[in-house]
């Protein structure tokens, strides 16, 4: 499965596999909600290509969820963003590999061959950090992984600035339910109020790295 939000990516990652013939089948997505509902109806797939930035999650809290919830289904992330902190964390998390989007096929093949074969830890052509992630997001990240996935909407839409009546309105739920979902997930994440929950999904943002987010040079 490909879980991207860039329509000319998927495409081209779909005619990859396709073409190379290391999937059999191949399902697209373009945010966390599409992904969800095909796993509910589907099944978990065999791979997952992960893109970083997508709609309906807050930084690697996907890949949180994801990792825990099917420890034994690999996802690879995919992204621009590929500074080596971005990297080191994304493995830390449990992704089997980390590809930046300016790849060439050729590699991206490779790599995924690799990671079907059992492989994990590649990052082909890209430099990682060598500090490791704190504890204290690896403990968010595995918490995050044992929401539903509905709950994981929740938070993410707290993490988002929403009020409870808010997020009730975008699930179609009354505000009762989110109540309910919000106690499950201050217990399962270990906090007590809105606050403490948004601080600690915060340790699973991304920073863009500098030379992403610095206005071009004026000469």
């Amino acid at each position: 499965m490909i879980a991207d939000d860039h329509p000319l990516f998927r495409n081209a990652l779909t005619a990859l596999l396709s073409d190379s013939g290391l999937a059999t089948s191949v399902a697209a997505v373009a945010d966390v909600a599409a992904l969800h509902a095909h796993i509910e109806a589907e099944g978990a797939p065999e791979l997952l290509l992960l893109d970083l930035h997508m709609p309906g999650t807050s930084g690697f809290s996907a890949l949180g969820w994801y990792t825990g919830a099917y420890p034994g289904n690999p996802v690879v992330m995919i992204s621009a963003n590929t500074h080596p902190d971005t990297v080191r964390r994304a493995i830390d998390l449990g992704a089997a590999a980390f590809l930046s989007k300016s790849t060439s096929t050729g590699t991206i093949g490779d790599c995924l061959e690799r990671v079907l074969a059992g492989e994990r830890g590649l990052h082909p052509e890209l430099t990682i950090a060598t500090e490791g992630t704190g504890l204290g997001t690896l403990d968010t990240a595995e918490a995050v992984g044992t929401l539903t996935p509905q709950q994981f909407r929740v938070v993410v839409m707290l993490a988002e600035g929403l009020l409870n009546k808010q997020i009730a309105w975008e699930l179609g739920v009354k505000e009762a339910t989110v109540k309910a979902h919000m106690t499950e997930i201050f217990r399962k994440l270990g906090v007590h109020s809105r606050t403490q929950a948004v601080l600690a999904l915060g340790t699973l943002n991304v920073p863009e790295p500098e030379t992403l987010t610095q206005p071009p040079d004026s000469a």
